[in-house]
This record gives C-alpha cells, sequence and structure tokens, in this order.
C-alpha cells in the first residue's frame, strides 16, 4: 500500500481526523462567540461539527473497505 500514501494515512489516522474535522467547526463557532457574535453561533457550530464528524467518519469507513477488499495486499 506504499503506492497510496494519502489511504494509507486515512487507513491508520482516521478516527482522529474524523474527530479533529468535527471538532474543528465548534471551536470555531466558540471562537465566534467569545468575539462577541451571537449565541446561536455556537449551536450552529455544534450541528455542523456533528454533521462533518459523521460524513468524515462514513468516508473513513468507506476508503478502508475499499483499501482492504480493492488493494492487494
Amino acid at each position: 500500500m506504499d503506492q497510496y500514501p494519502t489511504l494509507n494515512l486515512i487507513v491508520r489516522h482516521g478516527e482522529a481526523l474524523a474527530a479533529a474535522s468535527g471538532l474543528l467547526p465548534l471551536l470555531g463557532a466558540i471562537a465566534a462567540f467569545v468575539l462577541g457574535t451571537h449565541w446561536v453561533v455556537v449551536v450552529a457550530g455544534a450541528v455542523a461539527g456533528a454533521f462533518l464528524y459523521l460524513l468524515m467518519r462514513s468516508y473513513v469507513e468507506l476508503v478502508r473497505v475499499m483499501s482492504d477488499m480493492l488493494i492487494p495486499k
């Protein structure tokens, strides 16, 4: 699997990538709230973070399935 370094990265560190990408919108919304925006921004950031986490989690699972089935070991 050396010829596919990006897939290798996603297979190895997919859970951490999904968690980090899910936390980024929430952290950005909290930072915006601290700088003076409305509290609804935090709620929107939490919803966006949860959605992005689920989306990235499904992407990681799809990459893992493809790499297990299609890439020769």
